[in-house]
């Protein structure tokens, strides 16, 4: 059911008298139009959703679906005219043959389905996808704004869907280009410096502050999320590579974009180091023999000249193939040891000139990783780096105090979703220092999504505050709701229950004293 005014939910607990505002989270949320099923769960049109904490402690919800150019298309035609990441687009009967035949050099045919998370930019919220297309929304109403091109502002194809704005408000993304070779275009945002407060198109500050060729002549990295530190920002090149051809011709072939996507783990590994204030990308090369797959950063600091990187990796992106929808609903969530876990990398900057070979080069007391100089034949000078494995195994969706975002932290939170590893369902915490593992699940047959960390006002401690995430139930007698666990001990404190199902949910954010 969908609600376009608030409804009521049933509270139970008492909601900390400082929580107050709005928990807006996005993901797919319909599968199915007439007679057609989407391939895979990322296809599915992006539903958004809301709670709504208020000063007396009663919670109201919403949700809509995004009126995006795809969801109208789909809804009138019963087929996609869009590609989606698992499902090839169909032809639009709208336009005529000619334009049909040129759809394929169209950028406007891409999909503006912003179904993976929520940004908060100058004051403005946007949901965004990993295309070059994002939609402003109203935050009070969840009613659809206008569209953002970032492909006529900025060049890039595609972009990251986790861009990442820094303590002093300017924002950075990591996006793709490859009209003119592949190539990461890192995007940068500056903070507005007016004092005029929100203006409604932030993106048009939006400058390319770097230029990077991708390590591939004809493809580049699949880049979801990175990380950026006081100084630098670095993100993994990962050998899951799209393929410039297949893309091209992805149209005209009837291919999906994970069609275009390969998987080529005979490849080396690239952690690619910037400054962030200036653009000069680190000469030194850093690479790592370790095959892994992924999808977010969890945080990264500097201490000395050395740079901490600490991410979630899987084996493989096999992770991908679990989310098609007919081995979802046949197959379950396969039990196959494939867990991800969080890792941690550090990266001596240094040049590379100035140290010896075969001499460990991490100098941070405690730290099980390595960085070592090694000169091969093929592979030249470069530092070959060796991660620290903490904490146990099958947390994903990570998240820190966003205090402690690029600084040193202790501890990450994250949660298992349908992993059935050690966080199967619940909510985790990991001591980043101990590897000590907390988690905590509403029963035995819920699934919870990504937590939000709110800091307690007066906080003395990093994990002083409250998680907000979501838990959906496959048992009719169990409801949906929002749940306040305390972040120390991740004891529920309340929940606010809704009559209905949540609809799909991949990421969000809270906007404290909004409502």
């Amino acid at each position: 059911m969908l609600h376009c005014r608030n409804v009521d939910t049933r509270v139970a607990g008492k909601i900390p008298d400082w929580l107050k505002g709005s928990l807006i989270r996005v993901g797919p949320g319909k599968f199915e139009e007439g007679d057609f099923t989407f391939n895979h769960w990322q296809d599915g049109m992006a539903m958004i959703y809301k709670f709504v904490i208020y000063p007396n402690g009663e919670v109201t919800f919403r949700q809509r679906y995004l009126q995006s150019d795809a969801y109208r298309k789909l809804r009138s035609t019963k087929r996609p005219v869009y590609t989606e990441f698992g499902t090839r687009s169909f032809p639009d009967p709208t336009k005529n043959i000619f334009s049909r035949m040129l759809q394929s050099f169209d950028m406007s045919s891409v999909t503006d389905n912003a179904s993976s998370n929520v940004l908060v930019l100058n004051g403005e919220v946007f949901v965004t996808s990993e295309t070059f297309f994002l939609r402003r929304i109203d935050p009070l109403t969840l009613e659809t704004r206008e569209k953002i091109d970032l492909h006529k502002l900025t060049g890039v194809n595609f972009i990251s869907s986790h861009p990442v704005t820094d303590h002093d408000g300017t924002t950075y993304n990591i996006g793709t280009s490859f009209s003119t070779g592949p190539k990461y275009v890192v995007v940068r945002v500056p903070p507005i410096s007016d004092g005029k407060g929100a203006c409604s198109d932030p993106w048009s500050n939006a400058r390319v502050l770097t230029t990077i060729s991708s390590s591939w002549k004809a493809s580049m990295s699949y880049v979801h999320s990175f990380s950026v530190s006081d100084n630098y920002l670095v993100f993994v090149e990962q050998p899951y590579l799209i393929s410039i051809l297949k893309l091209a011709t992805s149209q005209a072939k009837g291919r999906s974009l994970a069609q275009c996507i390969d998987w080529h783990p005979q490849e080396r590994i690239r952690f690619i180091v910037l400054n962030k204030h200036t653009g000069e990308v680190v000469s030194t090369k850093y690479l790592t023999q370790e095959i892994f797959f992924v999808l977010h950063h969890v945080n990264c600091y500097e201490v000395g000249n050395q740079l901490v990187v600490d991410l979630i990796a899987y084996s493989s992106p096999e992770i991908i193939n679990k989310l098609y929808l007919d081995k979802m609903r046949t197959e379950g969530y396969p039990c196959d040891g494939d867990h991800p876990r969080l890792r941690r990398f550090v990266l001596p900057l240094i040049n590379e000139d100035e140290v010896e070979c075969n001499k460990e080069l991490v100098e941070i007391p405690g730290s099980l990783a390595s960085a070592i100089r090694v000169q091969d034949n093929q592979l030249g000078d470069f530092i070959n780096l060796e991660s620290q494995s903490i904490g146990e195994d099958g947390i994903d969706m990570p998240i820190v105090n966003p205090a402690y975002r690029s600084k040193p932290y202790r501890y990450m939170y994250g949660c298992g979703g349908w992993e059935q590893g050690y966080f199967k369902g619940s909510i985790g915490k990991v001591d980043v220092e101990t590897g000590e593992c907390w988690k905590w699940q509403a029963t035995e047959h819920t699934i919870s999504t990504e937590a939000l960390f709110i800091p307690h006002p007066e906080a003395r401690d990093e994990d002083d505050g409250v998680l907000v995430c979501n838990t959906v139930s496959t048992r009719p007698d169990e409801r949906d709701a929002m749940v306040i666990l305390d972040a120390k001990t991740l004891q529920p404190i309340a929940k606010a229950e809704i009559e209905e199902q949540l609809g799909g949910s991949l990421h969000g954010t809270f906007l404290p004293n909004k409502f």
